[in-house]
């Protein structure tokens, strides 16, 4: 998976299934969600994760308001 996490867990760590969903309430608002992915468990709010190769998915929503959300920062590295 193209997915960065400082957290994340050495071998023998603990870490579980993990939804990657958008705060849009939208169906499709879900990253990864054919394949899964699991995240160290100890992750908590205001800890980075930092996304690889999201395609048109950050694009797409940070390019417009969507659900009363305010356009998002992109950043092209």
């Amino acid at each position: 998976m193209p997915l960065y996490c400082r957290k994340d867990p050495p071998d023998g760590k603990a870490s579980g299934p993990a939804v990657l969903a958008g705060p849009t309430c939208d169906s499709v608002d879900i990253l990864y969600q054919p394949d899964g992915y699991e995240m160290p468990l100890d992750l908590a709010i205001g800890d980075r994760v930092r996304f690889l190769s999201t395609g048109a998915y950050t694009t797409t929503y940070a390019s417009v308001g969507f659900n009363g959300f305010d356009p998002l920062p992109a950043y092209c590295i």
